[in-house]
């Protein structure tokens, strides 16, 4: 399905800025004139400058500044204001496109903004990225140990300092985008004696092998894939098989945590 997407701001029940006004100031960028600009985005010079008017006087600062020279002559330039305008319409334009190909996907969670931007736009190079709920802040010396929920409830442990929980805003209920580099974890064919540490079972459904590395993927017991890249020799002592069950194992501290605050 195609949907065209047209996105206006109005201030105080008036028009603010459209597509066709960002065109207009797009050109007076690209060309210096309002008239030349009016031209490039096919209006009249009338109508371009009825459209700055407008903007000028319901923007807190004016968006075009001019000189003038009459019909034919004069230059204009964009304010850093107007400047600011075409890159915040853009930003927004990208959210919106984000949303329509979220409708179309049946397997994209629409339950927070956070979940459409990390699957459509964000991208990071940790493999393993999950969606994850604050339950608990504890204080261990100057960092906090974060108690995160999984899907199906599974905890989740972060270490971060004061200052990042701080940063974060972080708080019981705050959705958060839990981030492990796939070299940080570690695999074991039964459950060990971690305290502190995070396990998380699963069952093997590839082995990629490569000259340095093998890659494990695992099917989490709560639905969700992880993703572990592991040393020649670690992984030839490990011997699990595609299929078997194993335990992913990895430190509060390796993890990263991201927000939409």
């Amino acid at each position: 399905m195609d949907l065209d997407i047209l996105l206006s701001l109005n201030r105080r029940d008036t028009l603010f800025v459209n597509p066709k006004r960002i065109r207009l100031l797009e050109q007076i960028r690209e060309h210096g004139s309002i008239s030349q600009g009016a031209r490039a985005a096919g209006i009249s010079y009338k109508s371009a400058w009825d459209a700055i008017k407008a903007m000028n006087e319901l923007a807190e600062q004016p968006v075009v500044s001019s000189e003038t020279g009459g019909k034919g002559g004069g230059g204009a330039e964009l304010t850093p204001y107007g400047l600011r305008l075409l890159k915040i319409y853009d930003l927004l334009g990208q959210i919106e496109r984000m949303a329509v190909t979220a409708l179309q996907d049946d397997n994209a969670s629409l339950d927070s903004l956070l979940a459409v931007v990390a699957r459509f736009s964000l991208q990071t190079s940790a493999r393993n990225q999950f969606f994850t709920r604050v339950v608990s802040l504890d204080p261990t010396d100057i960092s906090r140990k974060v108690t995160l929920s999984m899907a199906g409830g599974v905890p989740l442990y972060a270490d971060i300092t004061e200052s990042s929980c701080r940063r974060l805003k972080l708080e019981p209920g705050k959705e958060v985008l839990a981030l492990i580099k796939a070299p940080w974890i570690g695999l074991t064919g039964q459950p060990t004696p971690a305290v502190g540490d995070n396990q998380l079972a699963g069952t093997i459904t590839d082995i990629i092998p490569g000259e340095e590395f093998d890659e494990y993927l695992l099917r989490l017991e709560q639905g969700e894939n992880l993703c572990a890249l592991l040393t020649k020799e670690t992984s030839a002592s490990l011997r699990i098989k595609r299929g078997e069950r194993a335990w992913a194992r990895f430190a509060p501290s390796q993890v990263i945590l991201a927000t939409l605050n």
